[in-house]
């Protein structure tokens, strides 16, 4: 099992220094990984953390000269809310900035509300996300590309899209919980990336995800709340659902971490302040007791 860190480019805690100093800490720990979280422009009191928030994608462009080893992705981008074209240019750069580093989790989006602010028609968003990762690997992966939208206006060929993404492929996960969710994972991706909940609930969709069809070599790389400051194992989404929860039971975590393997979970992305309000000094040391208290010891992390 592999592990990456949801770096705080969003919530009340949040700074630009701590946003690198997190990044960095991760990465000197032996974390595989690093993740920005997406949105853009919430309502006020929406009762989330991500109404102050840096944007996701230009915040790895930050981080791709300060690290040299870690995946830089973005967890998850709501692609339908932004022109696909566009997503591929920025991340194919960031390819190029980062020595061929990036990787994308990408969903559908939740908030409707969000999709109003920007202009953008909520109730078809499934459509045009499915057409805007069709897009995006078009450009990524042909020389000369060519594609014609029935959702989504684009059509294009005799383009350019240069310089080439370092990487042939980009690694595509599809973030989301819901039945929708995991049917796009089976066919447009290549892992499904849920958020963990309640052992006894997640079992089940991990379940009901194996059962589909397509979903032969595809991975499951979950998204997980960590704070050791407290003896909790769950906490509450941004959506009122119960998530899971690392904490300073280490004994806990890694009873937990155990179960999730044996679901046949390939990653874990830990979230070290999932409601956005946990100071970055207390991030970093449960960074540091996860990755040294139980990670390490059980071989995961060198």
């Amino acid at each position: 099992m592999k592990f990456g860190v949801c770096i705080p480019n969003y919530g009340k805690t949040m700074t630009v220094e701590g946003f690198r100093t997190v990044a960095l800490e991760a990465e000197k720990l032996g974390y595989q990984s690093v993740w920005t979280t997406d949105h853009v422009l919430m309502a006020t009191q929406s009762g989330t953390p991500y109404e102050r928030i840096l944007d996701s994608i230009t915040s790895l462009a930050y981080l791709a000269p300060l690290t040299s080893t870690v995946k830089l992705g973005v967890s998850s981008l709501i692609t339908a809310m932004r022109n696909p074209v566009v997503v591929a240019k920025q991340l194919a750069t960031i390819d190029n900035l980062s020595g061929g580093r990036v990787i994308l989790a990408t969903s559908a989006g939740w908030n409707e509300r969000e999709f109003t602010n920007l202009g953008v028609n909520f109730h078809d968003r499934g459509k045009r996300f499915d057409e805007s990762i069709r897009l995006i690997r078009t450009l990524w992966n042909n020389e000369k590309p060519s594609f014609e939208g029935k959702r989504i206006l684009h059509k294009f060929s005799d383009v350019v899209f240069e310089p080439r993404p370092i990487q042939k492929n980009l690694t595509i996960w599809i973030g989301g919980n819901s039945k929708a969710a995991m049917s796009r994972a089976a066919r447009l991706g290549d892992a499904w990336h849920p958020n963990a909940l309640p052992l006894d609930i997640f079992s089940k969709l991990v379940t009901e995800f194996r059962s589909l069809n397509c979903v032969e070599g595809k991975e499951i790389c979950v998204r997980i709340g960590l704070n050791t400051k407290t003896t909790q194992s769950v906490y509450t989404g941004p959506q009122g659902e119960r998530r899971l929860l690392l904490s300073g039971d280490m004994a806990e975590n890694q009873r937990t971490i155990s179960q999730l393997e044996k679901l046949g979970i390939a990653q874990m992305i830990v979230a070290p302040s999932p409601d956005g309000k946990v100071p970055i000094s207390n991030q970093v040391d449960s960074l540091r007791m996860l990755a040294e208290g139980t990670i390490r010891e059980a071989g995961y992390i060198t």
